[in-house]
């Protein structure tokens, strides 16, 4: 069984060392002579220094890397907690701490309160994939009345950080109060891990090779696995040679096995014929067990959020070295989409990332890569990216997904700018993009917003689909591969028509959630807006405006969306229209988002 990691993170001076350090005193994680070596003159025990190691650290008071320690839990098993430094300058620090963890403890200063470096610390711990949070209101026994600080905090926390679900506890590092014990920290602590879930046992094998180890004449090809599950027998693919082989014998801990190994175990696994493989390449199920087929995950081109680390700024034209595991290939970072501002939750636009920023961009390796999505596996989804002369690592990254591009085109960095023509045209540019059953009226609603605009002097563009159906996509049909391949060219056009700084109105059945979503992840979330034209299919058909219902009744092989095939209507779009409400109200909210954006534009 795995062992859990924890991470405590939080403002600076919040007290997370001396909270950590109690918890490890009290629960006996730590021997006696190094608590006692922690004894202060007056004899009081300074549980910070069991966790602050550095001299810097001790001689500043303030936690600057990050320490580790295995902390006892009730039953027996251990969890291993990251005491991250709280300091905004050292945030880089708390993220790569987060990116390994399984549960965020946020360590809150009842005296101080909420302060940005707390909201920015739970947002840093949510991107790395952290979905369970124990709040500790640390100090309690330095306020007047305990009760009102903490129902305080509660509510601002609450209110701020409305995706996370939050346990509260309410301690005091310094005095031990409620520590240990009932409903005390420790029992959230063991209770988020006993939630964790278990081991995803039908998930796709990952096992990149570390070491090809030859004896007696025999070859084992030895690594971590990744995910998934091995055992004698087990058909498996090599990538990127694509041979295939099957398991013949099993090693674990030094000794033969018929398995399963699970992910996390160590192994060596000898296939049943000759087969070319080198450190660096990876075992993956077989193409009959994964039937999205791990194909679907390579590319020289790949979307990411990355952690910047380096204190020298990101450029764009330089080469760095990506390593993903045992793998090391050459890579550029193409474009900065956006810079987070973890502050606000909100989308900046970046040219480059500085020290401790954490930015979406686009990575170009020299060859194609296998990475799985970070948040599907975090073994074979993570990579770092290294500066090529000193081996310095500079970037931690987290695969969103893999990008069709497969050219050595390079982008040519031209004066005029997306940023100078919005200010040219008065408006941030965006993306409206209107789904709906054929005949909801997404292309009358889309023409009247446009003409709205077009009186407020906003420059904007419809992308049609029966326009796109006769220009960009004349030799589509309507399989769902067609579909899909339609809502991926309009996507990019919309990319480029944005980039020239007008608001874009799509008008586009796109009958497919998983096809939306991958429009959307071309776009910074603030830059694209879903709008869900609402129209029940009985009044669809009633206005069928160009006779595609009465043809698709008469077609029992129709591929029409709402006949022969099904629509799947979005669950959270930014915009409900009602098809069936007034024509000039649809087009108004479709109007105010577009002049919000405006507004916005002028406040900058």
């Amino acid at each position: 069984m795995a062992i859990p990691r924890i991470v405590l993170c939080g403002a600076v001076d919040d007290g997370k060392s001396t909270l950590l350090g109690r918890l490890l005193a009290e629960t006996q994680s730590v021997p006696l002579d190094e608590v006692s070596s922690t004894r202060q003159s007056d004899g009081s025990i300074d549980f910070s220094r069991l966790t602050d190691g550095l001299e810097a650290e001790r001689l500043q008071g303030i936690t600057i890397d990050v320490a580790y320690r295995y902390l006892k839990l009730p039953g027996g098993r251990r969890a291993l907690v990251a005491d991250s430094p709280g300091h905004d300058q050292y945030t880089r620090n708390m993220a790569v701490a987060a990116s390994l963890a399984d549960v965020a403890v946020l360590v809150v200063d009842a005296v101080r309160g909420v302060r940005q470096q707390t909201i920015r610390h739970a947002r840093v711990c949510r991107l790395m994939g952290i979905t369970r949070f124990i709040v500790a209101i640390n100090k309690v026994d330095a306020v007047p009345n305990p009760v009102t600080a903490v129902e305080e905090i509660r509510q601002q926390l609450s209110a701020r950080l409305i995706p996370m679900r939050l346990t509260f506890v309410a301690v005091s590092g310094l005095r031990g109060d409620n520590v240990t014990g009932n409903q005390s920290l420790l029992t959230a602590i063991n209770s988020a891990v006993h939630d964790l879930p278990g081991e995803n046992l039908s998930a796709d094998v990952r096992l990149p090779i570390q070491m090809v180890i030859r004896k007696d004449d025999r070859r084992w090809f030895s690594g971590r696995l990744a995910s998934g599950q091995l055992s004698v027998g087990t058909d498996v693919t090599i990538w990127p040679s694509g041979s295939t082989a099957t398991i013949m014998n099993l090693q674990c801990a030094g000794r033969s096995t018929v398995g399963p190994i699970t992910s996390g175990m160590s192994v060596a696994v000898e296939l049943d014929r000759e087969t070319d493989i080198t450190r660096g390449d990876i075992i993956v199920s077989s193409e009959r067990s994964e039937p999205s087929g791990h194909l679907a995950r390579v590319s020289r081109a790949h979307l990411a959020d990355l952690v910047w680390l380096d204190s020298e700024p990101l450029d764009p034209s330089a080469s760095y070295v990506m390593r993903a595991g045992p793998l090391e290939v050459p890579a550029r970072v193409e474009q900065v989409r956006y810079v987070m501002d973890l502050d606000d939750d909100k989308e900046l636009p970046a040219a480059t990332l500085n020290a401790n920023d954490i930015g979406r961009v686009e990575i170009t390796c020299d060859r194609p890569v296998l990475l799985d999505a970070y948040r599907a596996s975090r073994d074979t989804g993570g990579f770092i990216l290294c500066d090529r002369r000193s081996g310095r690592t500079i970037a931690a990254g987290m695969e969103l997904e893999p990008l069709r591009r497969e050219s050595d085109v390079t982008r040519h960095s031209f004066i005029v700018t997306r940023d100078a023509r919005e200010k040219e045209n008065g408006t941030r540019a965006g993306v409206l993009w209107l789904t709906g059953l054929p005949g909801s009226g997404k292309s009358t609603i889309a023409d009247t917003a446009e003409r709205m605009l077009f009186e407020r002097g906003v420059r904007s563009y419809i992308l049609d689909g029966d326009s796109v159906r006769q220009t960009l996509s004349e030799d589509l049909g309507f399989s769902p591969e067609d579909r899909r391949e339609n809502v991926r060219r309009v996507a990019r056009t919309a990319q480029l028509m944005m980039d020239a700084g007008l608001i874009v109105i799509v008008s586009l059945v796109s009958p497919f959630s998983a096809d939306r979503a991958a429009a959307r992840a071309l776009f910074a979330n603030s830059d694209f807006a879903e709008v869900f034209v609402d129209t029940p299919l009985s009044v669809c058909q009633e206005r069928d405006p160009k006779g595609l219902y009465v043809k698709a009744a008469a077609s029992p092989d129709s591929q029409m969306t709402g006949a022969g095939q099904a629509y799947e209507a979005p669950e959270s779009p930014e915009l409900h229209l009602i098809g069936t409400d007034s024509l000039d109200e649809n087009a108004a909210k479709i109007v105010s988002w577009v002049m919000a954006r405006r507004e916005g534009l002028r406040a900058t």
